[in-house]
């Protein structure tokens, strides 16, 4: 009987195998080998995209448990191959120096698997509809991460946290992009600038109260991507300006005293650079199913291209990002890092995002191949199943079996999931409605000058 390296029983292997089939699908092989011509090196690309990705499956307490647990799966899924490196360090190290470049790599090849998985749900009534969110990471309170990430929560005493805002596609659930940054330097809308040229045509971008914004909903005309955000008491509308070619009732503007230049003559030369035409938006009045107000703007002027009960169904559709949100912080166990330094902090939540990423696409996957709604996958089940892949436990059926039957639970609650008191949760005020003025014969007869006359790079030449 032939010797079995490493104790591993041929079930084990089994299952490991399996793993890794259900992997190498969404990890490329051209910039992600698995060998290297250099003898010397241990960590290559593809490894050390696998050990992160496991690190954050893993149900360990700590970095080192977490690290110890992916490094035995990987050797496991290649019993063959040489052994990946012992020390901790030297995987840190490793992911420090390639672990962008493996990313950026990653993140453009799992977009096209988005598309691919998600092509019988790409779009909903002619939009392709992206959902866009933050949330805040807690990381531990080292000084080199008070002084890189700052300290939040007023008068300074909170820990240091990270912002990370992604995009996602509503219909399937499945990540797209995320950018991630100290709290104290960005915003949710900083960040989302940045990730708006990766958004397909024919996007329709879904946003709650706090994305709007005169520049952000001008970028997004410029580059005539449509959107429906959420709007509350603190954005100021003007109505009946004679801006657009036809109004109706529901036809508002953006247009801040400031980028009118009705300022102080020494706040106006000092925002000379922000002036701008008015946007010409909708504005959608709807009540939710307890009877309060919720206001939604879009640049999509037409009923017949978008009716207001269309806006509010898709919008309800991106109540799918608060469960991402609480899969990864909750059911994954990262709502807090463990690095103590700024740059393993950052690498760190960046690696929960792709391990988020890689969960999504697997369990996703195997639902549309069972003939299921790609919505259905549970990300608790699913990350059961994973683990006990990574660790070679017995299954009763195989891996695709098992994920394809992950599935949320159907019963119909009869009070809310949310905990009655929860003491850790702050309370929330929900948005109010903008407030929507006409405007004054001075606004009037600026709109008329920018109509005739348009200022270079305006909306309106």
């Amino acid at each position: 009987m032939p010797r079995r390296r490493n104790g591993a029983s041929s079930g084990g292997r089994s299952y490991h195998s399996q793993l890794r089939q259900a992997m190498s699908q969404f990890l490329p092989h051209q910039g992600l080998p698995l060998l290297s011509d250099d003898g010397r090196v241990r960590w290559t690309s593809r490894l050390l995209a696998m050990v992160a990705i496991f690190m954050v499956w893993s149900s360990g307490r700590t970095l080192m448990d977490r690290w110890a647990e992916a490094r035995q799966a990987v050797v496991g899924i290649y019993p063959t191959r040489r052994r990946p490196g012992r020390s901790h360090e030297g995987f840190s190290k490793a992911l420090a120096r390639h672990g962008a470049i493996i990313l950026a790599s990653l993140s453009n090849y799992w977009r096209s698997c988005v598309r691919r998985i998600a092509a019988g749900c790409w779009e909903e009534q002619g939009w392709v509809l992206f959902g866009v969110d933050g949330s805040n990471f807690e990381c531990p309170r080292t000084r080199a991460n008070e002084k890189t990430f700052g300290s939040s929560g007023r008068s300074n005493h909170g820990g240091p946290q990270q912002l990370v805002t992604c995009l996602f596609h509503v219909t399937s659930g499945l990540l797209w992009s995320w950018m991630r940054g100290p709290v104290k330097k960005n915003s949710e809308r900083r960040q989302l600038r940045q990730m708006l040229h990766l958004l397909p045509p024919n996007a329709m971008l879904l946003a709650d109260a706090g994305f709007h914004g005169y520049d952000l909903v001008r970028l997004l005309l410029s580059q005539s991507s449509n959107f429906v955000m959420r709007v509350g008491s603190n954005v100021k509308l003007i109505t009946k300006l004679g801006y657009a070619v036809h109004e109706s009732k529901d036809t508002v503007y953006l247009w801040p005293l400031q980028k009118q230049g009705r300022m102080s003559r020494r706040r106006r030369r000092k925002h000379a650079e922000t002036l701008g035409p008015p946007l010409v938006l909708r504005l959608i009045r709807l009540t939710d199913a307890k009877g309060r107000p919720v206001c939604l703007l879009t640049n999509v002027l037409q009923r017949s291209r978008l009716s207001d009960a269309a806006a509010a169904r898709m919008y309800r559709l991106r109540w799918g990002v608060e469960v991402m949100w609480r899969g990864l912080k909750q059911t994954m166990g990262h709502y807090k890092m463990l690095s103590g330094s700024p740059e393993h902090a950052a690498s760190e939540l960046d690696w929960a995002m792709a391990g988020l990423w890689m969960l999504q696409l697997i369990s996703v996957k195997r639902m549309v191949d069972s003939g299921q709604l790609a919505r259905r996958y549970s990300p608790a089940s699913s990350l059961r199943v994973l683990r006990r892949a990574m660790n070679g436990q017995p299954q009763r059926r195989g891996l695709l079996t098992e994920l394809s039957r992950a599935v949320k639970d159907e019963y119909h609650r009869q009070g809310p999931k949310a905990a009655r008191n929860n003491m850790h949760k702050r309370p929330q005020t929900l948005p109010g409605q903008p407030v929507a003025r006409m405007a004054t014969h001075a606004e009037k007869q600026l709109a008329q000058r920018i109509l005739n006359h348009p200022p270079p790079n305006s909306l309106a030449a």
